[in-house]
């Protein structure tokens, strides 16, 4: 294992770690309700990247008197960077990347929707699940009516209006141009994306790649990659987080790695294809 990669992995997890306690007890102001969902969304990359960091260490299985060989599981923690990235994606355009108040508030509320309408297909086993649909279902109505009542659903095309009311919350972009509008080159993040979609949907490469990487060395050489894009993405969302709550803001100089963070968010946005 590269000393720096883990070394710097180390330290931007207990960065992410140090701002989630600083936050703990702090109660949200009314209007910042939508925070509540910027949390979730940090949690969730914290919690892949965590795991990320548990298989770029290696693994050996023991079962019963049988005991393997040491592994990194490259292949599982590609697909969990891929993940972390696709979330801090959705983060930084429902709450950072919007010019506006306006376009703000219309990417959360779409985005807002769309979770309430994956669920709509799910059948209610019991009282307390008809209940919950019916309360969902008059969530739907309310967020529904104010889309359709704000400027920014007033531009768009009535294709993208319809595509926006049956959950697409990211309209018309693709997951390439929320990258761009986070600040990823756009090379980058192609040929990044791709490699990590790759181990996600079984591609042939993926398959070779497993082939061919017999020793632990060779595992380690593959997983490197994937780190690294694992630390600019923690690194990213945690530079946003800090620009986002009042709280940090303030603070932001007395984090113990502040300038690592803003080191490895400037690396990720430098690199190209």
């Amino acid at each position: 294992m590269k000393k720096n990669l883990k070394l710097d992995l180390d330290i931007l997890i207990n960065s992410a770690i140090e701002i989630g306690n600083r936050l703990t007890g702090q109660k949200k102001p009314a209007d910042q309700e939508s925070l509540y969902y910027a949390e979730g969304l940090g949690q969730k990359i914290i919690s892949h990247t965590i795991s990320v960091r548990h298989l770029y260490h290696g693994q050996q299985l023991i079962v019963g008197n049988n005991q393997y060989p040491v592994q990194i599981d490259f292949a599982s923690l590609a697909i969990l960077v891929r993940a972390a990235l696709e979330t801090y994606l959705t983060l930084n355009h429902v709450f950072i990347s919007a010019k506006t108040l306006e376009e703000a508030k219309f990417n959360f509320l779409c985005w807002h929707l769309a979770g309430f309408l994956d669920r709509m297909g799910f059948e209610p086993k019991n009282q307390a699940q008809i209940e919950l649909k019916e309360s969902e279902r008059k969530s739907i109505s309310a967020l529904t009516t104010e889309i359709q009542a704000s400027l920014p659903f007033s531009t768009l095309s009535k294709k993208q209006q319809e595509a926006v009311l049956r959950g697409n919350w990211r309209v018309d972009k693709s997951w390439r141009q929320l990258a761009v509008n986070a600040g990823f080159d756009e090379g980058f993040f192609k040929q990044q994306y791709s490699f990590l979609c790759g181990y996600a949907h079984s591609s042939r490469l993926s398959v070779i790649q497993i082939q061919q990487s017999r020793n632990l060395v060779q595992q380690q050489e593959m997983a490197d990659a994937s780190v690294g894009v694992a630390m600019v993405v923690l690194a990213k969302f945690m530079y946003d987080y800090i620009q986002l709550i009042p709280t940090l803001k303030a603070v932001q100089n007395n984090l113990s790695a502040f300038g690592m963070i803003s080191i490895w968010k400037t690396i990720g946005e430098q690199l190209e294809k």
